[in-house]
C-alpha cells in the first residue's frame, strides 16, 4: 500500500488508478497529514460490498434470533465497546 498527499495525487492520478485497477496496490490519500481517502480496485471494492451485505445480513439473523428486541442507546455503546 502506498501513500500520497492529495496534492500528489491530483497530479499522478493516472498512476494511482492503474497501480489500483493493475497491480492491486491500494493508495492512501492524506491531507495536513491524515488518511482521508483510500483508491482501490473496483474488484477490491466490490468484495468489501459484498463483505458488508453478508456481515449486514448476519447481524440481521442475529437480531431475529434475539427476539428483535429493541436496545437502548446507552446498551448499544456498551455492546461495541463505545463506552
Amino acid at each position: 500500500m502506498s501513500v500520497s498527499t492529495a496534492q500528489d495525487a491530483r497530479k499522478n492520478l493516472s498512476e494511482i488508478i492503474s497501480k489500483a485497477a493493475f497491480a492491486n496496490e491500494a493508495t492512501v490519500i492524506t491531507r495536513s497529514g491524515k488518511n482521508v481517502a483510500v483508491v482501490i480496485s473496483y474488484n477490491d471494492y466490490e468484495r468489501f460490498c459484498q463483505l458488508e451485505d453478508q456481515l449486514d445480513g448476519e447481524l440481521a439473523m442475529a437480531r431475529l434470533a434475539e427476539g428483535n428486541k429493541r436496545k437502548s442507546w446507552k446498551d448499544v455503546k456498551a455492546d461495541n465497546g463505545l463506552e
